[in-house]
Order: structure tokens, then C-alpha cells, then sequence
């Protein structure tokens, strides 16, 4: 064994400079929101802040765009939110105008995404109100706690807290749970941590480019750095907020990076991603982990995507897809009550 020839050293790819055009093999709608992410900085660009204050105004200036959406998703997917209380964890229940009697025994459970930090209170419902309106369900989006005051677990029990409430008052087989990016990785990390304590699983998961590895290992971060419109780059901003809401425990924890957990016995899931999404890579790993525990699983990938575009470009039909194939998926495979 002493005369084996040593491996050969890993070579890193350097890749040229280039332009990156409008793709015209996406609808006009995607069109325009890929070319008004190429004039804008993506959330995760700038100067990371260094405080809890700074942290603070960091996340104000960026719900100041989740709220700007509110008024528009009102005025094309007319819906009524009532604010209350589940297990000591405010939420906001979507009821939709397309709500359809037939499954009132149904309900999906939603956290949204933000990197852990963004998209709180009134901010937190953009997702919740498209996959009510596209599913004809009623959606519970949880407005869990987040750092900088609240780092893990809080947010995961707050999670947990919320499921554990649902469950015991209906069939758990008839509730649905989904989230994007952030709130992708907590519904992943919610039945970590459900099947840990032997407690009753969803009936159906749709994760939206889960923020499945906090480490930055994927591949996509690196070929999709500064390609994607959204979620720019790892190192820097996005870096400073797994850390932030890791806290004191390891990056690799599977409940901080789901993609280091163990799948066996979760319940079907979809996986939506796109191809210039940062987190193409986190997506297809978790579904490969999916696969190999013998989940029924399907990963859906979509033409010149940047992270959670559909949730963005929601008059695109491109975004009419992604929530009705996580409608049809959920009308599949969830339970009657």
C-alpha cells in the first residue's frame, strides 16, 4: 500500500467574466423580473452588519420589500388573514377566495423564508396567500421567532409548537406543511426533530429551494454566485446570518443544515428550484438524500429561476406552475380529516 501513487491535486475552474442575457425561453413576466433583479443588488449583497442593531436595520430595510408586495397580492389573490395565537406563537391565518369546500378537512402549515432573520410579522405571509389561493386551502403561516434576540432552537420550537398544537386537534395526514428557502430548511428540520420525538408526521412536505446546508458547501453557491438575482452570494451577508442563527451550535448540526439528517420515513415531498438559483445545489442533494431513504419524492426545476422567484414574479404563469404543481401534489397525496 506504501507504493500507491499519491491522488493528484484538486484543481479549481476559473471561469471567464460574462455577461448574462434575458433569456427568451421564459414567459415575458419572468422576463422582466429577471431583468429588474439585474438592476437591483440581490438581498445578500452589501456590507455585513456586525451588531444586533445594525442586524435590525438591516432586516427593516429588507421587509420594507416583502411588505410593498402586500397590496398587490390583496388586489390578484383577494383573501381575508386573521391574526391569532397558536400555542403561544402568533400566526396568520389565509382563508382564499378560491377556498374549496370540498377540502375543508385539509390545512397547510407555512414558514417563510428570509434567511432566518427576514420577512417577520406582517412581512410573512407572500407564500402563505399563493399556496392558498392555488391549493383552495387554508394556510396557518407561523410567525416564528428569529434572531438577532432569538437564535436556534427558538425558531424550530416554535415550529414544533405550532405542528404538535394542529396535531392533536386533527388528522395530522390532512395537514401539509411547506416554506421557502429558510422556511424550506425548517420544515425539513420540523420532522427531524418530530421524528426524534416519536411525534406524528405531515401528511405531504413542498420545500421551495430549501436553505438545506448552512455551511455554503454546495456546489451552487459557487457556480450560481452572483448569477442569482436574489440570493447573490454566500460568503458575507448570507454567511453572518447562518451564523447569527446557529448561535452556539455546529453549521453541520442536521438541524441547522437538514441535509446532514437522516430521511428515512418522511412523508412525499416536492422540491422546487431553478437554474440560477444559489441553491440549485442544496435543493437537488436533499432530494438525492430523499431518494436514497426511499422517500417518494419529485424535484422540479425551472428555466433561469433565481432564488424563490416564483414568490417574486407572482404574476408569471412561470410561479401559476410552481404553486399548482405543490397544489396538486399536496391534493395527492394529503388525507382527508
Amino acid at each position: 500500500m506504501d507504493d500507491m501513487p499519491a491522488p493528484p491535486a484538486l484543481i479549481d475552474r476559473s471561469v471567464p467574466s460574462k455577461s448574462l442575457p434575458v433569456p427568451t425561453t421564459v414567459s415575458p413576466q419572468l422576463q422582466r423580473s429577471i431583468s429588474q433583479l439585474a438592476g437591483a443588488q440581490g438581498l445578500t449583497a452589501g456590507q455585513t452588519p456586525t451588531t444586533a442593531e445594525a442586524w435590525r436595520e438591516f432586516v427593516q430595510a429588507a421587509d420594507a420589500q416583502g411588505l410593498a408586495m402586500v397590496p398587490l397580492l390583496e388586489s390578484l389573490f383577494p383573501h381575508t388573514v386573521r391574526k391569532h395565537v397558536i400555542a403561544g406563537v402568533t400566526v396568520r391565518e389565509i382563508t382564499p377566495g378560491t377556498l374549496d369546500p370540498k377540502k375543508a378537512g385539509r390545512l397547510l402549515l407555512n414558514f417563510h423564508g428570509g434567511g432566518y432573520l427576514m420577512n417577520g410579522g406582517e412581512a410573512s405571509t407572500a407564500e402563505a396567500v399563493l399556496g392558498a389561493h392555488y391549493s383552495g386551502m387554508k394556510v396557518i403561516s407561523v410567525d416564528y421567532r428569529m434572531p438577532p434576540d432569538h437564535p436556534f432552537p427558538a425558531p424550530l420550537d416554535d415550529a414544533v409548537a405550532v405542528w404538535s398544537a394542529i396535531a392533536a386537534d386533527r388528522s395530522p395526514a390532512s395537514v401539509g406543511v411547506f416554506g421557502t428557502s429558510a422556511g424550506g430548511g425548517l420544515t425539513l428540520a420540523l420532522v427531524l426533530r418530530l421524528k426524534a420525538l416519536g411525534a406524528p408526521l405531515p401528511g405531504a412536505l413542498a420545500t421551495g429551494t430549501p436553505w438545506a446546508d448552512l455551511t455554503g458547501a454546495s456546489d451552487s453557491y459557487a457556480v450560481n454566485a452572483d448569477v442569482d438575482g436574489v440570493f447573490s452570494r454566500f460568503d458575507g451577508v448570507a454567511q453572518g446570518m447562518a451564523s447569527l442563527y446557529a448561535g452556539s451550535t455546529a453549521l453541520t448540526d442536521p438541524l441547522i443544515s437538514p441535509v446532514h439528517g437522516d430521511f428515512a420515513g418522511f412523508p412525499p415531498t416536492i422540491l422546487t428550484t431553478g437554474t440560477r438559483d444559489i441553491l440549485l445545489s442544496d435543493t437537488v442533494r436533499v432530494y438525492r438524500a430523499l431518494r436514497a431513504a426511499g422517500v417518494t419524492a419529485r424535484l422540479e426545476v425551472h428555466e433561469a429561476m433565481s432564488h424563490a422567484e416564483f414568490i417574486y414574479a407572482f404574476d408569471s404563469p412561470e410561479s401559476a406552475v410552481v404553486f399548482g404543481d405543490m397544489a396538486a401534489f399536496f391534493e395527492a397525496h394529503l388525507a382527508d380529516a
